[in-house]
């Protein structure tokens, strides 16, 4: 059952800013990250590049953030060396090498989630509400929408915008974990939204 989003009176809801105070962020959008997510992972990407188109429109801050391939691992966060040997796999592959111009590399592949890398940007520009796609649900999105909502910011996840290697996982963040911190709604309510 899908939750009724509170109208735009109210300051937890989306609907209560303006785009000018909305942020859409398009977290690891990578070839590779695509691949791991498999079928799911290009139809969240196919729902991404509408929800950008429509961001365009509205005159929202679009912010990518990307695994960045030049970055190293931790050897504090579990698992390091199988992270190591991804970046070191990837930095041979120029696909995810090379960052389009409107790319920002918010984020090494185990450091801080994306928003929190971006926090001095979403302050200058007075950014409330952001509205979260990416890949994979377990990973980037559920790192960043969580402490997002902890700073303070109203957060929207568009759930077929984002996909998860593990199908069954992203189903139960979408549906049980997720709705208790932030707005879970479909693309195409996101599309019919009008901002502020």
């Amino acid at each position: 059952m899908a939750a009724i989003m509170p109208d735009a009176s109210d300051a937890s809801s989306p609907l209560h800013y303006p785009a000018a105070q909305t942020a859409l962020l398009l977290l690891d959008f990578q070839n590779f990250i695509i691949a791991m997510c498999g079928s799911d992972g290009s139809t969240a990407a196919t729902q991404a590049t509408r929800l950008r188109a429509w961001a365009l429109e509205q005159g929202i801050m679009i912010l990518h953030s990307i695994v960045d391939i030049n970055g190293e691992a931790s050897p504090t966060c579990k698992g390091w060396q199988r992270v190591a040997t991804m970046l070191s796999t990837l930095r041979g592959q120029p696909d995810d090498a090379e960052e389009a111009a409107d790319v920002l590399p918010l984020q090494a592949a185990t450091q801080q989630p994306a928003a929190l890398g971006a926090m001095a940007l979403l302050a200058e520009h007075d950014i409330k509400s952001l509205i979260i796609c990416g890949l994979s649900t377990s990973g980037a999105v559920l790192r960043t929408a969580v402490p997002a909502t902890d700073e303070g910011f109203v957060v929207t996840v568009v759930r077929e915008a984002c996909a998860d290697p593990r199908a069954e996982l992203h189903e139960v963040l979408m549906a049980q974990v997720l709705p208790s911190r932030a707005h879970v709604v479909g693309v195409e309510e996101v599309i019919g939204w009008r901002l502020g």
